[in-house]
């Protein structure tokens, strides 16, 4: 089913295919398409937020129309990710205050989900699929299901086309020791899989990270031709950009401690903090110049001009400025403001003072440190209360007013088509929240098919469990070869069924990494709406889990199970092939709660290690079940070691009569042996009934972990 599915949407070399047939009625669909999508405005009026009490962000307001592309700048810790983060309603650790509307309005969740994609700063791919299935899987997660497979397909072809990478369509994303695509493409990619459901607006942290300068114009370049051609609202969080890059904005947001240092039109910002006192020089980039002066007063010299001498130490934010304002009185040079003081008989001698004083405070360390904080807490004080106090934050706060005051902005009176009410994938079948049958079916067939994908075009862990149970089959089968029924016999059935079983339990433990590598990427696609937390499992479990654990035990004890010379009863050996099976589900079962609820792959591995030391110390072979204080017996009930080793001696032994003629010749049933060693010869089928119990409760306990621990928290 699986295979005919992705047929039905791929063709050879991952490429979409696409009927000249499929062109009928294709207009009807896109002109449907195109008509649900819609223009955004974005308004954030004195937003704030605090975590334990410590403000991180506080009063920051403005407007982005559509068509624009606006840039959050400031110094590491300025709280851009943050406000990015409350702008794409991320969920946040601490308060959040303020107001943030969409089309003057604020919509619900699922809304917002379906206006909105969201581009985290690290590419989380799947390495084995390719350019244009990430994307064509990302189409038929989140469009609605009843849109036209050919419509969906169009759109992936027209992403691809909008950010230029259809040259590298067809090739894989790429795992570690195996090339992709570069980082840049990924990035590319990444901003791929939120723009095929045409969202109003986009946002991106720091999408230029890690990327070299022309890889970075590239993906900047696409961005602004987003905006600009398609009247899509971008906002974007970015470090220091180059001059280029810094002109393709539109708007700017300038950030220093959580507070606003400007925000405005993104070309008008040289003349905004020249008219402050601070002109850019020429020979500065102005993102580099801005970020350093949201830090210090940084240094305007030229590289061709000496150097004024300066004592050994200077005070960061007093320097020569313009006096064009009468808050940049306040904090010009000391020596200028004493030489105006109308009330001091001379200009001189208190200049002497006050440098001779700051000479003295700087010999003394920790005076020396007080006043570096002071005058650089001084020095964002004065460009915060500047800006708020200025022309440009009146004409922004009057143009806040006028949008939210005014008539809602382009919003569309709810629309239904054939494709839904809108765009959300299975969101659009979750009226009241809950999913429904036929979402949950749709999001489980194309994740069960992307996880099918994932596990035959990366088979090593598949084939090394696969080898690896065959090759210990054989050297079971040759250690314990054709074991007589005597006593030594006995020895030798209890031994190879116990590191059967010891065996399958540890191998389990790589169900803790099998998680690991998609976390990230479970819980952002979930934040985004792709599928819910069930869909995901149950495709994880019957495609990932099943294959590595029923396969693998059938296979070695298939091989074993003659060679060793167990009963040669056909009903007992498929009924220990159960017995096998359903032990090995119950360990991975165990270790996919440790990997859904710790996000440490060591220590889950440490946990998981400790529960099957403790099960196999508690499962009836190093410890008789007779010997077990009272006060602890209560823990062999909790050990599926206990059940699963005693199913398979129940069942090689129950039925066999053993010889002993070291002195004179006896027979002994086998319930006698299994009663001195303290197993019950008639609890097989209760043991796997156990068994069942616990892996039906392990996979509960692990989905609960998922959905409730496994969350995006920023």
């Amino acid at each position: 089913m699986v295979l005919r599915h992705q047929r039905k949407i791929f063709v050879a070399g991952g490429r979409i295919r696409l009927e000249d047939s499929d062109d009928e009625g294709y207009n009807e669909g896109e002109s449907l398409f195109e008509s649900t999508r819609r223009t955004a405005t974005l308004v954030f009026s004195d937003v704030s937020y605090n975590v334990a009490g410590k403000p991180v962000l506080a009063s920051v307001s403005g407007l982005v129309q559509p068509g624009e592309m606006l840039a959050i700048m400031g110094p590491s810790g300025a709280g851009k990710s943050s406000f990015l983060d409350i702008l794409a309603r991320k969920p946040k650790r601490g308060t959040v205050t303020g107001s943030v509307l969409i089309n003057n309005a604020i919509p619900a969740r699922r809304q917002f989900k379906k206006l909105a994609g969201y581009v985290d700063q690290e590419d989380v791919l799947m390495g084995t699929l390719t350019v244009r299935e990430t994307l064509m899987y990302s189409a038929l997660l989140r469009l609605p299901r009843d849109m036209p497979l050919k419509v969906k397909q169009r759109r992936v072809e027209e992403t691809l086309s909008e950010l230029g990478i259809q040259h590298i369509a067809d090739m894989p994303i790429g795992v570690p020791g195996r090339r992709g695509i570069s980082g840049g493409e990924k990035r590319r990619v990444s901003i791929g899989k939120e723009l095929v459901t045409s969202p109003s607006i986009l946002f991106l942290d720091e999408p230029t990270s890690g990327l070299d300068s022309y890889n970075a114009y590239v993906v900047m370049e696409c961005l602004k031709k987003l905006a600009r051609v398609h009247k899509r609202t971008v906002v974007v969080t970015i470090h220091q950009p180059r001059s280029n890059i810094f002109k393709m904005f539109d708007s700017l947001l300038l950030l220093a401690e959580g507070r606003t240092v400007y925000f405005g039109p993104a070309q008008q910002a040289t003349h905004y903090f020249a008219s402050i006192g601070y002109p850019i020089p020429p020979e500065y980039n102005i993102a580099d110049y801005l970020i350093d002066l949201t830090m210090n007063k940084p240094n305007t010299s030229s590289p061709s001009e000496p150097e004024p001498p300066t004592s050994s130490f200077s005070v960061p934010f007093l320097s020569r400025r313009s006096n064009s304002t009468a808050s940049i009185a306040s904090t010009r040079v000391l020596e200028d403001l004493a030489a105006t003081s109308p009330t001091l008989p001379t200009a001189h001698a208190p200049a002497n003072l006050l440098q001779q004083a700051i000479a003295d405070i700087a010999g003394v360390p920790d005076q020396q440190d007080e006043l570096t904080m002071l005058t650089s807490s001084n020095h964002s004080h004065t460009l915060i209360e500047g800006y708020r106090n200025s022309e440009a934050a009146e004409s922004v706060r009057a143009a806040i007013r006028h949008t939210v005051g005014g008539e809602p902005l382009n919003v569309p009176p709810p629309t239904s088509s054939r494709f839904g009410s809108s765009f959300g994938g299975a969101f659009a079948d979750r009226a009241d929240g809950s999913l429904s049958l036929p979402a949950f079916l749709h999001e489980f067939s194309l994740l069960a098919s992307r996880t099918f994908t994932n596990l035959y075009r990366n088979p090593f862990l598949f084939l090394a469990h696969c080898v690896i149970a065959l090759g210990l089959g054989l050297l079971l089968g040759s250690l314990f070869w054709q074991v007589d029924n005597d006593l030594p016999g006995v020895q030798n059935r209890l031994g190879v069924l116990f590191f059967m079983c010891a065996l399958l339990g540890f191998a389990s433990t790589s169900a803790l990494d099998i998680f690991a590598q998609e976390r990230v990427l479970f819980m952002r696609e979930r934040e985004n709406g792709y599928y819910g937390p069930a869909a995901y499992f149950w495709s994880k479990v019957l495609f990932d889990i099943l294959p590595l654990r029923v396969i693998p035990p059938l296979l070695m004890g298939s091989v074993s199970y003659y060679m060793v010379g167990l009963n040669p009863n056909l009903i007992v050996f498929l009924k220990f092939l159960l017995v096998l099976v359903l032990f090995n589900l119950v360990a991975a079962g165990v270790c996919l709660c440790f990997a859904t609820a710790f996000k440490s792959v060591g220590a889950g591995n440490l946990l998981a290690s400790l529960i099957m030391l403790f099960a196999m110390l508690f499962g009836g072979f190093l410890l008789n079940k007779e010997h077990i204080p009272i006060f602890l017996r209560w823990i062999q009930y909790l050990s599926f070691f206990n059940y699963g080793y005693e199913a398979l001696i129940v069942n090689e032994l129950k039925d066999m009569t053993l010889r002993d003629d070291s002195i004179v010749d006896i027979q002994i049933p086998g319930s006698v042996i299994l009663s001195r060693f303290g197993f019950n010869g008639q609890a097989f089928w209760q043991d796997v009934r156990a068994l069942g119990i616990m892996f039906v409760g392990t996979m509960v306990l692990a989905f609960t972990f998922l959905k409730v621990l496994v969350r995006e928290r920023r």
